[in-house]
């Protein structure tokens, strides 16, 4: 009889997942594209002051987190960051980017960069909102 239980998120389990969606993958289309995230890290004298998380995901760029900590905002790091992102991406080939981020995030922060809103899921709790967020590279962009 199987049994389900709650449980953790271990490292084990996570690897189960991943490795099974991996064999679906193989076995349904040939290939998987299991890309590890990296990250651009700033630091000024030793001390962290953000980063930006991004993966190669079915030859697109994925945007999973960008954090400027607080003293170090309104100062051009974040376009930094996100500018080595989009290098990133470049370099790869990828057509576009894409970026989920909750209402009171920073949607705004993202349009600046040439990100639409794509889709906004509402009913979460507190008022707030999901959007997906999406940016084209030109061709002319992924061949500089």
């Amino acid at each position: 009889m199987i049994e389900i239980s709650q449980q953790p998120l271990t490292e084990e389990i996570r690897k189960q997942v991943y490795d099974g969606f991996s064999r679906h993958a193989i076995a349904t289309i040939g290939v998987d594209e299991k890309i590890e995230p990296i990250a651009f890290v700033a630091m000024e004298d030793g001390v962290f002051a953000g980063t930006v998380v991004v993966a190669l995901f079915w030859g697109a760029l994925h945007v999973k987190h960008v954090y400027v900590e607080e003293k170090f905002r309104g100062q051009g790091l974040g376009t930094c960051l996100m500018n080595q992102a989009f290098q990133y991406g470049k370099e790869h080939e990828c057509p576009f980017a894409f970026v989920e981020t909750m209402s009171f995030q920073a949607s705004g922060f993202y349009q600046k960069f040439g990100f639409t809103i794509e889709l906004t899921r509402t009913g979460f709790s507190h008022g707030t909102s999901f959007h997906y967020m999406k940016k084209d590279f030109s061709k002319e962009e992924l061949h500089r």
